[in-house]
């Protein structure tokens, strides 16, 4: 039995540019099993969740994403 899993995650986003500084952003992590092989993954910004994030939050923010992950015979995923 897997139970729901929600994870707060750090993510330190680096582009190869001079013109662009490093951007950090929290998020959350939210993974569960929801059948026999098969998991989803969704990420959430947390930076609607505080009242008043820090400005480099404000900056970079993460759109709602996700993935659906399916275990293969073969011992590969599908995504």
């Amino acid at each position: 039995m897997f139970f729901p899993t929600l994870v707060q995650m750090y993510a330190e986003l680096q582009v190869l540019s001079p013109l662009l500084q490093t951007r950090e952003m929290y998020f959350l992590r939210f993974c569960k099993h929801v059948a026999d092989k098969l998991w989803v993954v969704v990420d959430v910004s947390m930076d609607c969740l505080r009242d008043s994030p820090p400005p480099c939050l404000l900056q970079c923010r993460r759109r709602p994403s996700g993935c659906v992950i399916r275990e293969m015979l073969n011992g590969h995923s599908q995504v």
